[in-house]
């Protein structure tokens, strides 16, 4: 891992060990100023498009690489060292692909959850598997950039909500304090 990723801290809620694990419906992000953006995910890029349609918004807001760090406590693992790695803008995405596809188990096959950040605080994405969301935190001043991407139109956004729903229908405590906590009305 670049140790350069010394922002994790400053911009997500991070436990200092596996049992005290952070994640949603948590709030998992510090900064209380950041706009969310809350969307349908369970992975960072689905294909070569939209790696780089990310990498566009990255440098359009002046990174030059990526982090990915996974969060051990809830991530259903073995391992007691979490996953992490770096990302150039630079890369292709075969490299981007190799980088996660040596994560053990394999990125997508278990429940997993990320952090992502680059070297500026203003920005990060949660990824997580249950629910199966991404979630974007970032400075209201760069949120157009993320929502030209990622924003929802209001069928989408319903069907996201609905979604959600379904994901923690036995935990209806769960899903209320997720509204709350990422502002789902």
């Amino acid at each position: 891992m670049n140790m350069k990723n010394i922002n994790l801290n400053k911009i997500f809620r991070v436990a200092s060990n596996a049992q005290e694990v952070i994640c949603p419906p948590d709030l998992v992000f510090n900064n209380p100023d950041f706009e969310l953006i809350v969307t349908v995910g369970g992975d960072l890029v689905e294909d070569e498009q939209e790696f780089d349609r990310f990498r566009a918004i990255l440098t359009k807001i002046g990174e030059s690489e990526f982090y990915i760090r996974e969060n051990l406590g809830a991530t259903i693992t073995s391992s007691t060292t979490p996953f992490q790695t770096t990302i150039r803008l630079k890369d292709r995405y075969d490299d981007f692909r190799a980088k996660v596809n040596a994560f053990d188990p394999p990125y997508g096959w278990s429940i997993n959850h990320f952090y992502i950040n680059g070297q500026k605080e203003n920005w990060g994405i949660y990824i997580c598997e249950f629910p199966a969301i991404n979630i974007i935190g970032c400075d209201p001043l760069i949120s157009s950039e993320f929502k030209k991407e990622y924003s929802l139109n209001p069928t989408e956004y319903q069907e996201l909500k609905s979604f959600i729903g379904r994901e923690f229908a036995n935990l209806p405590n769960h899903l209320n304090e997720l509204f709350k906590n990422y502002n789902l009305k």
